[in-house]
């Protein structure tokens, strides 16, 4: 379970009444992560780190990430390390340092634990139901980071304020729809991970990836052809929808304009999965005659009312347009 934040703060003024221990309290001030994300697509998520010094400190960074498995982080993900006041210790900021990927032979100081079987054990897997299976990637600094909480200047000590990094991770989602929580943490190597001396942050995030929304097969067809619709709902208004219909509309024959607007039998689409997908033959699907000429084709998706209506939302919310295949 996640600890609140006034428990860890609890925690931190706890520690100061004990100056013998080496600790510093540390925080996710903010995942900025997206909510869902298109199967196989590049992604970026930035976690911003607090660290609050109360005692003297040191140790590499361990930064842990809790995904699909088969997404396998740990060869395809990218992370780097920026710190924007680590110069108030006296040190050199940190600039997009790569993180690397934990050795398996390296093990958590507090419980003898491979790093990915600790964070596992210690945190947990989050709110996931094991329907995909989830694992916990390590990576690790290079820099050895010396965390203070006092520096004497002229003779004068003063406390020194919070130690602010951001890291960077760039990877591309796995081909298959998911649902999950994605689960962030992240302590020092010479600390480790235990819940009742708790020297580390954690998070957790929903997260989904869903197919493209608007997909026609095969990939080479005329207008006067027979081919087919697919419409993956899960990013859109209408996930979760019983039903969904085929809309649009046809240019012909000199700009003349023939819409499909209204639901029903004709237009409904037949579920495939977690899809939904409509054969159609244009000049049948419009009404239209036999020799008519079809220059530009059209569509979108409706529920069974039409009040849920989806659009192309990356093309300014067009309809969807159909291109033939050039001859």
């Amino acid at each position: 379970m996640k600890s609140s934040l006034k428990n860890r703060i609890l925690f931190c003024l706890l520690v100061v009444a004990l100056p013998l221990l080496v600790v510093s309290c540390l925080f996710f001030d903010n995942i900025i992560q997206p909510e869902s994300a298109l199967v196989d697509s590049e992604i970026e998520i930035t976690a911003q780190l607090r660290v609050a010094p109360e005692t003297n400190g040191n140790g590499r960074l361990v930064f842990a990430m809790l995904a699909p498995k088969a997404w396998n982080l740990k060869e395809k993900a990218t992370l780097l390390l920026t710190t924007t006041d680590y110069a108030n210790q006296g040190y050199s900021e940190i600039v997009n340092e790569s993180l690397t990927p934990m050795p398996d032979t390296e093990t958590d100081p507090k419980n003898g634990m491979p790093w990915s079987a600790s964070f596992a054990s210690v945190i947990g897997m989050g709110g996931n139901d094991g329907s995909v299976e989830m694992e916990w990637i390590v990576w690790r600094s290079s820099t050895i980071f010396d965390i203070w909480d006092k520096k004497t200047v002229d003779g004068v000590e003063t406390s020194l304020p919070n130690v602010h990094a951001n890291v960077k991770i760039s990877f591309t989602t796995g081909a298959t729809p998911v649902k999950c929580e994605l689960g962030y943490s992240y302590c020092y190597d010479t600390y480790g991970l235990q819940r009742d001396d708790q020297r580390f942050a954690e998070a957790f995030k929903p997260f989904e990836t869903y197919e493209q929304v608007f997909t026609t097969s095969p990939s080479v067809f005329r207008y006067g052809d027979i081919f087919s619709i697919t419409f993956s709902p899960g990013g859109t208004d209408l996930k979760g929808a019983s039903e969904v219909y085929l809309c649009g509309t046809a240019i012909h024959d000199g700009d003349q304009r023939t819409e499909v607007s209204a639901a029903g039998d004709k237009n409904r689409m037949s579920v495939s999965g977690s899809r939904f997908e409509k054969y159609i033959y244009p000049k049948d699907f419009f009404g239209l005659p036999s020799d008519a000429v079809i220059e530009e084709l059209y569509f979108y998706f409706t529920n069974a009312d039409g009040s849920i209506v989806v659009r192309d939302d990356e093309n300014g919310g067009k309809e969807f347009f159909v291109g033939q295949s050039a001859e």
